[in-house]
């Protein structure tokens, strides 16, 4: 039986809602101009939708130019989200606060099977942001920071059938998992100083500087922060930047384990 007009316009609040979710989610943060761009969607509506699901919990705003985006109470509506995705929520404040103190940009990212999965990033809020958007990108575990700080942190199985995978890559990103001594030194050399940097790529000039955010023998994430190698080397990066990055790693590890417990 086809349905009535009024019962068509009755729906019509709840798709431009499902609408609206689905473009924060792919995202992260945008700011009213983009989601008007992304959805197609008047900015008097979009305002009003976000505003009733800010007052409901399920987006937050941010700033003027950052924009919005989702809380951990989106998690409620897919029962098959697993509570590691909890460590996007608990990481916010905490990357937030490193850009707002040191100005670079920060990322989160977690592991994707063979590769690293970036879920959240400062780079709207730093202002000198050189990246390209790398929200929901996959990045190689020997070239990364990322991916290298969470190879040498993990526990040693896990490890073991990480580089497994890479080693029958076919891709060149994972061909250097074939030399197992070079990736043996190399990890042992991250671990010895407690942070992973990028592998010199040709055009890139931000370097990276990465530490696990660890749960007992797990590494639930990895963060970065990214630096223009011009204006500092390895060292120095570390000497400022170091003990900043494992502080809000063990913060955000602390944050995770109490949102796992209440979930």
């Amino acid at each position: 039986m086809p349905r009535s007009h009024k019962e068509i316009e009755g729906v019509q609040p709840v798709l431009r809602s499902l609408k609206l979710l689905e473009a924060l989610n792919a995202a992260g943060t945008a700011t009213l101009a983009r989601l008007h761009a992304e959805t197609g969607l008047p900015k008097p509506t979009l305002v009003r939708l976000l505003d009733t699901m800010i007052s409901a919990g399920y987006v937050r705003r941010l700033s003027r130019t950052t924009g919005y985006s989702l809380t951990e109470r989106v998690l409620r509506l897919s029962s098959g989200l697993r509570h590691t995705d909890l460590v996007v929520e608990a990481s916010r404040p905490f990357l937030s606060g490193l850009t707002a103190e040191h100005k670079w940009p920060v990322a989160l990212a977690t592991l994707d099977h063979e590769a690293m999965l970036v879920r959240i990033s400062t780079r709207h809020e730093s202002p000198f942001s050189t990246d390209p958007d790398w929200l929901n990108r996959r990045l190689a575990m020997l070239v990364s920071a990322l991916g290298r700080a969470y190879l040498a942190f993990c526990p040693e199985e896990e490890r073991r059938l990480i580089l497994a995978v890479l080693r029958n890559s076919k891709a060149a990103m994972n061909a250097q998992a074939r030399d197992e001594k070079y990736v043996s030194s190399m990890l042992a050399a991250i671990r010895k100083r407690g942070y992973a940097t990028t592998a010199p790529m040709r055009g890139d000039p931000a370097m990276g500087l990465a530490v696990p955010v660890v749960e007992g023998e797990k590494v639930t994430a990895c963060i970065t922060m990214r630096y223009l190698g011009s204006t500092m080397n390895e060292a120095q990066a570390a000497e400022r930047y170091l003990i900043p990055m494992q502080r809000a790693a063990s913060s955000i590890a602390a944050a995770h384990a109490r949102l796992v417990s209440a979930a």
